[in-house]
């Protein structure tokens, strides 16, 4: 298609245009005026590089690579469920009201440029609230953040916490118990040997109690480290790789061959056919099958390994050595109080005693010391972690309008609005399978198109209220069928259609009127005994006509009644017979056509409907030739394929056609007359406005030759 036809079809649908392009900027105009204010508070952070005071599970020589990598693994915990959980549950104690899925459904996370700043974006309804969420979100990342670093530590200080208590009441114990053995048995004085003996066994047995404290954190900080592994998946997904189905795109090309052979199928044959159905029901096959197929496949997936899982692991594994190291200095020291029990079992009764309470004071003290110290030590552990995190916030949250673009939307609404409903009309015109133009009407009706008759509120060329153009049109015709008089045979010609209410009768009347005005003798003859118009469009009693003539009630002489337009006689329908076929099927039929045959240079014969009717067809083996009528804007039903084939089944002379009521969009010719021509009609200037008429060159008989026969001068 080319340019020009492209900008025919939008000219032709220009309101259709103007008025989506009103409706849209309207519609984006009105939604932009009314929405509620919308307010979006952003804070941003950054995660500093791990020091020597924390343990960051996010360090990793992978993320030291790819920072950006490191941003998306903060983004994704920043939304995980965890966050979002915490972040409502906060809100609704500060008397807010948003579940999870509220807050992350208006919540955004994309770095800052290319820095290492997280930016978060949060929208709300009151600027006070969106502030408020900004905040408590960034404030319980942080916390959950930590706790994923940190959480080891405080589970050993509550460990610590626990066993302490149990620590000092057991020191407690042994000390009551040895200041009672003392008081009982007085004052008991240990050789040297003894005492020796003594200092090793208090020894090992703090350290036993040493090792055992540092294996039972070390387990505390595998179960915390094992939860942490739980928490997050082996690997990630990288990258997908999405590409189109050959499968989707066979099936398309096949289905678009099916949809085009179905339509030329349809012009030779109805909808009803069995090899018509056979075709509609492979195209509903084949668009089952595109649906099945899809548009996309997943071609491909790249996974890596999960970086925050795999610090996590390295840091179990540690946790483990750990643990191994303190239960097997556990053993070893449990093994060497083992053997120095003998001994210790050797002294006297009152000595031993005296040494055992000695060694388990000393024992339970140097415990005491130990949890006091390792409680000390995860309590400032635990309070550094809250204090100094390696994410760190470098702008509070702060408000600003969300929808800082309300004019843009306007002009965008403005500019791509015309553009839109230009597809749409471009869309229309694609979908539009009715005839408009004269070449689609020659493609249907298999003739040369004689006429283009534009739409207008006065198609009669009667009163004289029509269009020029209307009058140029008819004009159009009257001189192909002076051109084609050769082909004709005889003078009568059928005005017939495949449908009702195409404007047949009213082309009738005016290419009768028109061939007067260029000088034929015309005859009129309303052979329409269904519904008869032609007696209403020239304002003529019916009493007696047509009917009457066919029924040998009425002689042609009488049948002719004189019109307003020079040398134009009407024969009306006369009255409705109950069965016109009786009376088309009659010899008179024929005698009245070889009649009127040689009274005038034109007879003219109206029709009804052909597809509804056998009228016409009977009408046409008699009157031989034949113009069709088709209305411009209908779909084509498969009528004027039936009609034609009745026509040439009577062996009918099919001269051409004529597309009525056409939009003058449509039309070539109209177009030009309106620019070029029109004005010179109106001024009077134009060939309407000549006075008298032409001879024309076919007419061999004097105007007294017509009057004889019946015909007068208006």
């Amino acid at each position: 298609m080319e340019i020009w036809q492209y900008y025919r079809i939008l000219r032709k649908r220009k309101w259709l245009i103007i008025i989506g392009t009103l409706i849209c900027v309207g519609i984006v105009g009105t939604a932009t005026y009314l929405a509620p204010q919308k307010w979006e508070a952003y804070a941003t952070m950054m995660e500093q590089v791990p020091g020597s005071y924390n343990i960051d599970i996010f360090y990793s020589p992978i993320l030291q690579l790819d920072p950006q990598l490191s941003l998306r693994n903060l983004s994704q915990l920043l939304m995980s469920q965890t966050v979002m959980q915490r972040s409502a549950e906060t809100l609704w104690r500060l008397g807010i009201s948003a579940s999870p899925q509220d807050i992350l459904s208006t919540l955004a996370v994309r770095p800052v440029g290319d820095t290492m700043i997280l930016g978060i974006y949060l929208r709300s309804d009151s600027q006070d609230e969106a502030k408020a969420t900004a905040d408590v979100v960034a404030a319980e990342f942080i916390k959950f953040y930590n706790e994923l670093n940190y959480g080891g530590a405080a589970r050993s200080r509550e460990f610590i916490k626990n066993e302490l208590p149990k620590a000092e009441a057991r020191l407690n114990g042994i000390q009551d118990e040895l200041r009672k053995f003392k008081e009982e048995s007085g004052a008991v004085m240990l050789p040297r040997q003894t005492d020796f003996l003594l200092q090793q066994l208090s020894q090992f047995e703090t350290s036993l109690s040493q090792y055992a404290v540092q294996a039972q954190q070390a387990n505390a900080k595998l179960d915390s480290l094992e939860d942490q592994m739980k928490a997050f998946p082996e690997t990630r997904t990288a990258a997908t790789v999405v590409s189109a189905n050959p499968v989707w795109q066979t099936l398309q090309v096949e289905l678009v061959r099916l949809e085009i052979e179905l339509q030329k199928m349809l012009k030779d044959r109805k909808p009803g056919h069995p090899e018509v159905q056979a075709l509609e029901q492979q195209i509903a096959e084949a668009k089952s099958k595109l649906t099945e197929a899809g548009k996309e496949i997943l071609s491909s997936t790249t996974e890596t390994v999960n970086p925050i899982r795999d610090n996590v692991v390295q840091n179990y594994i540690s946790a483990l050595v750990e643990y191994s190291s303190a239960a097997a200095a556990e053993s070893a020291a449990s093994q060497v109080i083992g053997s120095l029990q003998p001994e210790l079992q050797s002294l006297p009764a009152k000595e031993m005693r005296l040494a055992q309470l000695t060694v388990d004071e000393e024992a339970a003290k140097n415990t005491y010391s130990l949890l006091r110290g390792k409680l000390d030590e995860a309590t400032i552990k635990e309070k550094e972690a809250e204090n100094v995190s390696s994410i760190q916030i470098v702008d509070s949250a702060r408000t600003r309008p969300a929808d800082m673009k309300k004019g843009l939307k306007l002009v965008l609404a403005i500019l791509l609005s015309p553009i839109f409903c230009s597809g749409i009309a471009l869309l229309l015109n694609y979908l539009d399978n009715s005839v408009r133009t004269p070449a689609e009407a020659e493609e249907l009706l298999k003739l040369p198109v004689f006429a283009v008759v534009p739409m207008a509120k006065a198609h009669s060329l009667v009163d004289g209220q029509h269009l020029a153009a209307i009058g140029t049109s008819y004009q159009m015709l009257s001189t192909n069928l002076f051109i084609g008089n050769t082909e004709m045979e005889g003078r009568t010609v059928l005005v017939a259609s495949a449908e009702p209410d195409v404007g047949r009768s009213t082309t009738a009347a005016n290419l009768a009127i028109t061939l007067a005005r260029d000088g034929a003798r015309v005859i009129l003859v309303d052979s329409d005994l269904r519904q008869p118009a032609q007696h209403i469009i020239f304002g003529i009693e019916n009493d007696k006509g047509f009917s009457n003539v066919l029924a040998g009630q009425l002689s042609l002489k009488d049948a002719l009644k004189p019109t307003s337009v020079t040398d134009l006689l009407l024969i009306p329908s006369g009255p409705l017979p109950a069965n016109p076929v009786r009376l088309f099927r009659s010899e008179e039929l024929s005698k009245f056509v070889n009649a009127v045959n040689g009274l005038a240079d034109f007879v003219v014969f109206d029709s009804p409907a052909g597809i509804t009717f056998a009228d016409s067809a009977l009408l046409a083996a008699v009157v031989r030739n034949v113009i069709i009528i088709h209305a411009a804007g209908t779909v084509p039903r498969g009528a004027e394929a039936e009609f034609r084939n009745r026509l040439e089944n009577v062996n009918a002379n099919l001269l051409g056609a004529v597309l009525n009521m056409v939009n003058p969009e449509d039309s070539h010719g109209f177009y030009h007359f309106r620019s070029a021509y029109e004005e010179l009609m109106k001024d009077g200037r134009g060939p309407a406005a000549l006075p008298g008429r032409v001879v024309g060159p076919i007419s061999g008989k004097s105007d007294e030759d017509l009057k004889k026969s019946g015909g007068t001068e208006s």
